[in-house]
């Protein structure tokens, strides 16, 4: 599992400026304090996926703080959409470094985008070497299948399909109580007939698919499967995935520095 170190918030730029030389600070002015046209500039190479997934991580730890079940079903829905993201972000900048030159264009145009799942099951052929084994991917075999459910709820989203594909049920104990997501074993005898479970949730990872329903606990099972589904495609790719931590490294360098010549 990836490891959140920072508990969902990004490490500092100084935190990872790799093996460069120092940067001499200016000198202080006689009043002990930098001259106010110093200037130092870095430059660093930004990881989407480690922007996103932190970001993840940091709506996910809100929703569990959160003041209602209103509020919390909004950050969980926030935080699935960035688990989601990272997701593509990860495999198409995986493409582009790893990728061999002829082949890493399958996914890496966004003219032409592949479904996400397609791309996750063609990166380790494309970024291997000619005449290298690739493990297979078997779509039956875990994580595939949950992961699979997980891109298609967000899919779901943002393909939303005709009016019939969207209903969504709420339950309360009387006519005027506070309504809340119909719970699968909660469908009354007379309504199972129209109202079956995979109806309510995705039946391998229990996920809703009213976007309303979403709550944290759901959170933890859709980072659960996106971290298994990492470590799988690692493995397929016999650790090039997250070498050096290459996934997540965000490298700094000191592209800049001035030291103003005090004024006489």
């Amino acid at each position: 599992m990836i490891q959140d170190d920072h508990a969902g918030l990004e490490p500092a730029r100084s935190e990872v400026i790799l093996d460069q030389p120092a940067i001499e600070p200016s000198p202080p002015s006689d009043s002990g304090e930098t001259p106010a046209n110093a200037c130092w500039v870095i430059e660093t190479v930004v990881c989407p996926f480690h922007c996103l997934y932190q970001d993840a991580l940091s709506f996910h730890t809100q929703s569990r703080l959160a003041r209602s079940e209103s509020e919390a079903s909004r950050l969980a829905r926030a935080a699935l959409l960035l688990y989601v993201s990272s997701a593509e972000a990860l495999v198409r900048q995986a493409a582009a470094e790893l990728g061999r030159a002829e082949l890493r264009g399958i996914l890496v145009d966004p003219d032409r985008p592949l479904p996400l799942l397609e791309a996750w099951r063609l990166l380790p052929a494309i970024a291997a070497e000619p005449g290298t084994y690739v493990p297979p991917f078997d779509r039956d075999a875990p994580p595939w299948p949950q992961f699979a459910e997980l891109l298609s709820l967000r899919n779901s989203w943002t393909y939303p399909g005709p009016p019939r594909e969207r209903r969504a049920y709420y339950r309360a104990t009387r006519p005027d109580g506070d309504y809340e997501p119909l719970q699968t074993h909660q469908v009354p005898d007379g309504l199972r007939e129209f109202v079956p479970p995979d109806c309510l949730n995705f039946p391998r990872t229990g996920l809703p698919r009213d976007p309303y329903a979403l709550r944290p606990h759901h959170l933890d099972a859709a980072r659960a499967i996106l971290d298994a589904a990492i470590e799988a495609l690692d493995r397929r790719m016999a650790g090039a995935l997250s070498k050096d931590k290459r996934h997540r490294r965000e490298p700094v360098r000191p592209v800049h520095s001035s030291s103003p010549e005090a004024a006489p």
